[in-house]
C-alpha cells in the first residue's frame, strides 16, 4: 500500500482579477464551499486571490461554476478585462503552513486585535488579543462581514450579562468576542463538524470554554431564545432561516446579519421587515460587503 496515494490533497485556486470584481468573486467562492480567501499580492489593476477546497469529487463541478460565475460577470460588466484561473493541489501537511504565512494580526476595532497564536503583537492600553488558529473554518477575523459582525456585536452588547447566539460560527470568532463583550453565555452553531472542532480549539486558546457552547448541528437543536442573535452566513441561508432566526430572538433582541453584498441589503432588509417582527436600526458597510442589525418589537 502506497501511503501517499491516501493522503488527502487540496485543490488550490488562484484567481486573477480586476479589483472591480474581487468582492463578489470572494463571495461566490465561500459560497462553494472555500475555506477562506488569501489576497496576494496584486499588479497594477489586477488583483489576486487564493483559496482552497477539499479534494473529495466535487472538484469538477467547483470549477465548473467557477467558470461559468465568471463569464456571466463579463456578460454583464463588459468593460471590465477578463479573469485567468489557475489551479493547483496540495497534500493537506502543507495546508496550515499556507495559511500561516498569509494569516497577520489585524486591529479588527479598536478594541480587539485577531491574532494567530504564534505571532506576537504591542498592545495598545485597553486592546484585547483574540488567538484564532486558521483551521479550516472561515472565519479569521480579515473579512470585511466578520470585521461589520464585530463592530455589530460591541454595539449591542455594551450591557453586560446578555445571552448570545452565533449562527453558522465558523472559527468561533464572533462567539469569542462576545464573551470578551462580556456577555453572560454564548452559543455557537454550525452544521460543518470541522469547524466545530476548531471553534472548540479557540475557546481553549481564548479561556472562554466557559461561556461559550459550541455545538454541531442546526438552529433546530436550539429550543431558548436569546438577547442577541448573529448570523454571518451566505445569502441563500439568510433567506432560508427567516423564521428559525427570528424564533430564537428574545423581545426587543437585537438580530444581526451579515454575509450580504450591497446589491443584495435591500431585498433581504424587506424580506426580514415584512414579518412585523422587527424595527430597522442601521447598516454598516465594508468594501461591497453590508451588515444590517434589527431590532425586536
Amino acid at each position: 500500500m502506497r501511503g501517499e496515494n491516501f493522503m488527502k490533497q487540496w485543490l488550490v485556486v488562484e484567481v486573477r482579477l480586476s479589483g472591480e470584481l474581487k468582492e463578489s468573486v470572494s463571495n461566490f467562492l465561500m459560497e462553494q464551499g472555500a475555506t477562506g480567501i488569501e489576497e496576494l499580492e496584486g499588479d497594477g489593476e489586477w488583483q489576486r486571490l487564493r483559496t482552497y477546497f477539499k479534494q473529495e469529487g466535487k472538484e469538477k463541478a467547483v470549477l465548473y461554476s467557477l467558470h461559468r460565475y465568471l463569464n456571466e460577470r463579463k456578460k454583464i460588466r463588459p468593460e471590465i478585462p477578463g479573469t485567468h484561473v489557475k489551479t493547483t493541489t496540495l497534500p493537506e501537511q502543507d495546508w496550515g503552513e499556507n495559511w500561516k504565512r498569509f494569516f497577520k494580526p489585524v486591529q479588527v476595532t479598536s478594541k480587539f486585535v485577531v491574532k494567530p497564536p504564534w505571532a506576537r503583537v504591542r498592545l495598545k492600553r485597553g486592546q484585547i488579543p483574540i488567538d484564532i488558529t486558521p483551521g479550516m473554518a472561515f472565519g479569521t477575523g480579515t473579512h470585511a462581514t466578520t470585521i461589520l459582525c464585530i463592530q455589530a456585536l460591541e454595539e449591542s452588547l455594551k450591557k453586560k450579562g446578555l445571552s448570545v447566539l452565533d449562527v453558522g460560527t465558523g472559527s468561533g470568532i464572533l462567539s469569542i468576542i462576545a464573551a470578551k463583550l462580556g456577555a453572560q453565555e454564548v452559543w455557537g452553531i454550525d452544521v460543518d463538524g470541522v469547524a466545530v472542532e476548531n471553534a472548540r480549539e479557540n475557546l481553549e486558546k481564548n479561556h472562554v470554554s466557559d461561556i461559550v457552547k459550541i455545538r454541531k448541528g442546526s438552529i433546530a437543536l436550539l429550543h431558548r431564545k436569546f438577547n442577541v442573535v448573529i448570523a454571518n452566513i451566505d445569502l441563500k441561508s439568510l433567506r432560508k432561516m427567516r423564521n428559525p432566526l427570528l424564533g430564537r430572538l428574545k423581545h426587543r433582541g437585537s438580530l444581526i446579519l451579515s454575509g450580504i453584498l450591497e446589491e443584495d441589503k435591500e431585498r433581504i432588509r424587506r424580506h426580514y421587515l415584512e414579518t412585523g417582527l422587527l424595527r430597522w436600526i442601521k447598516e454598516t458597510q465594508k468594501g461591497e460587503w453590508v451588515c444590517l442589525t434589527f431590532k425586536g418589537k
